[in-house]
């Protein structure tokens, strides 16, 4: 398949960039304390929260599209809770089979809801448990599993933010006792429905980190073409030209594994698009913290310290590869789905 964007997609693309670089900050205070409300009613009038739903429950768009908008935020660090706050809830409700009521108030912008994982297995949690809802900035509740056993689904309330190590996103423990209405749920989840709603959020955070990378690489190279060093620009160097060409590398590798999941998801069957989404995560989990890491390598000393934005770079793209699981948690599903497809014979 060709991973190239259309002409429509890159519209769509540069359309999100370019406002996010208008309303999003460029200093690391100004990110701590940035007000998402007017970007994320942009968002919400644009049509972007709905992307990837079917159109019958108000959405419009596909997949490939979702990954563009969550690339395009990523690369300027928008702390804005587009991708838990509203795409995985709403993809999560239509699975169950929610009706166009109850995703009506999320896609407008005027609710927003997590969804609470269980932070060791990296699944949905139950109603019993402590979970934690990630990227919730904002959300009224958290979406988990009743515990009856039924697989339906049921929201509960959410504790304050918890500080955390990404600067840009807060995660908040849901509160096991308090459920909060906010209209039908659907019906139970099936098997099938949480392996495609797993392999969309897999697909969903690794657009994100792409998009991490591709702003971590551009904040590398604009600061090594305008540093000095012994009276000529340290990108002259061929140590540091070397080093940002083989993140350029991984980049395009992580971005090409990341077009085709969400590809995958709409034009292959269940077992391709969930190995797609697990290589994605995998691949994009080990090369995404390379990448920032030599991003801060070239800015020295610098790239450590609290003013300089490489450590924001950083702490989101640690965030992302630890969500969901890192590298070693889909490398061993990799060779579990690989296993299975010998023992059949494919």
């Amino acid at each position: 398949m060709d991973v190239r964007f259309s002409e429509e997609e890159l519209l769509l693309r540069d359309s999100v960039l370019g406002q996010a670089e208008k309303l999003v900050p460029d200093t690391v205070q100004g990110l701590e304390e940035f007000d998402d409300r007017v970007l994320w009613e942009r968002l919400a009038s644009a049509g972007l929260l709905g992307l990837g739903l079917p159109d019958a429950l108000g959405g419009a768009g596909n997949v490939t599209d979702v990954a563009i908008v969550l690339q395009a935020l990523g690369r300027v660090l928008a702390p804005v809770p587009y991708l838990g706050g509203v795409v995985l809830p709403a993809r999560l409700l239509a699975a169950a089979g929610a009706p166009p009521a109850t995703l009506a108030p999320l896609l407008a912008g005027e609710l927003r809801l997590g969804v609470g994982l269980e932070p060791n297995r990296f699944g949905l949690a139950g109603e019993g448990e402590r979970a934690l809802a990630w990227d919730a900035s904002g959300a009224a509740a958290a979406l988990v599993e009743r515990g009856d056993g039924s697989g339906r689904l049921v929201a509960v309330a959410l504790h304050d933010p918890t500080p955390g190590l990404d600067l840009t996103r807060r995660a908040r423990w849901t509160d096991p006792g308090r459920r909060v209405d906010i209209g039908d749920v659907g019906g139970p989840l099936d098997r099938d429905g949480r392996r495609r709603w797993q392999a969309f959020a897999l697909g969903a955070v690794a657009a994100d980190m792409v998009g991490v990378m591709e702003g971590a690489l551009r904040l590398a190279v604009d600061y090594a073409a305008g540093r000095e060093q012994f009276g000529v620009p340290i990108g002259s160097f061929q140590a540091i030209q070397h080093l940002l060409a083989e993140q350029h590398v991984n980049l395009e590798g992580a971005r090409s594994l990341m077009v085709y999941a969400a590809w995958a998801l709409e034009h292959r069957g269940l077992d391709d698009a969930s190995l797609a989404a697990h290589t994605a995560k995998a691949y994009c989990s080990e090369v995404g913290k390379q990448l920032c890491e030599a991003v801060s390598q070239v800015h020295g000393g610098m790239g450590m310290t609290w003013e300089c934005k490489a450590q924001v770079f950083l702490r989101r793209m640690v965030a992302d590869r630890g969500f969901l699981g890192d590298e070693a948690v889909h490398y061993h599903e990799i060779a579990t789905a690989r296993k299975a497809l010998v023992g059949r014979g494919l």
